[in-house]
């Protein structure tokens, strides 16, 4: 069968509409996910965020994340009494806001902060720490994996 020029122009252009129109599917069908609702109003903070995170850097004793088989292990500095440390641990992760989770902290005598991963999604994490002590903020930040 031979093909003139009207029915390959023609092919051709219903080829790109469906390709077309599937792309455009998909586009509009995707989840956007925004780090957080409230960005206009966290820009407007974000110098007094860099702030806290100098004064975190001059810190002697940083905080310690690591994971274990089964928790996330939160070690704040020694110097601090175990009664002091007030603040929010967000656990954000990129890939689903929804699955996203904030606890208070709750440290133990050694300054020790765990939290169990059992119920939490295998994957990439981000740690975000908001801590105080007698009114001094301080602010941590880390990627892990959880396996």
């Amino acid at each position: 069968m031979k093909l003139n020029w009207g029915t390959g122009i023609t092919i051709t252009i219903i080829v790109f509409t469906l390709t077309s129109l599937i792309f455009i599917y998909f586009a509009t069908t995707q989840d956007i996910n925004l780090v957080r609702d409230d960005y206009y109003e966290a820009e407007v903070n974000f110098n007094k965020k860099m702030e806290t995170v100098k004064l975190t850097k001059t810190l002697s004793e940083e905080i310690k994340i690591k994971t274990t088989q089964n928790y996330i292990e939160i070690q704040f500095p020694a110097k601090f009494p175990h009664n002091k440390i007030k603040g929010v641990i967000n656990l954000y992760r990129p890939s689903d806001r929804k699955k996203d989770l904030s606890l208070n902290i709750q440290t133990d005598s050694t300054n020790l902060q765990l939290i169990n991963t059992k119920k939490i999604i295998r994957g990439m994490w981000r740690i975000n720490i908001d801590w105080s002590v007698d009114s001094t903020n301080y602010f941590s930040t880390k990627s892990i994996m959880i396996n």
